[in-house]
């Protein structure tokens, strides 16, 4: 009895530290209102967002940032502000050569050993915001 009481317990602890993980599959970031990659040089937008899951359930979380591939350029990584659950938005200035494509990124670690390194998730928008560079 003791012995199955046991190995309940360790399946039902590997099913919950497990869970979190699996959790972020499936989260998409659904655009607000449209958002044009092209736009005016210069110009400052505001892309606002709602993390969601495969139920369409909101998905909150903190470390939530955007990750804005420049034409010609190396990606920036802006913070997003949370404006509510599961609720975000970032400003950013178009640059010169406009953007190729924006995601959403999480802010995330993996420790293996002694050894503590960046492990980010990252999230496409619906509708994807991708476009050609010229």
């Amino acid at each position: 009895m003791r012995r199955v009481c046991s190995i309940v317990v360790l399946v039902a602890a590997t099913a919950w530290i497990a869970h979190p993980v699996g959790a972020k599959e499936g989260v998409r970031a659904e655009l607000e209102r449209p958002v044009r990659l092209s736009g005016a040089p210069g110009r400052t937008i505001t892309v606002a967002w709602r993390l969601v899951d495969e139920d369409g359930r909101r998905f909150s979380a903190s470390g939530v940032y955007v990750r804005v591939t420049r034409c010609g350029r190396r990606p920036v990584d802006l913070r997003a502000t949370a404006r509510g659950e599961g609720r975000y938005a970032a400003r950013l200035r178009v640059p010169t050569r406009g953007i190729r494509k924006m995601v959403v990124g999480l802010q995330g670690w993996r420790i293996i050993g002694e050894r503590r390194e960046r492990a980010d998730v990252f999230f496409r928008f619906d509708p994807p915001l991708v476009r050609r560079c010229r």
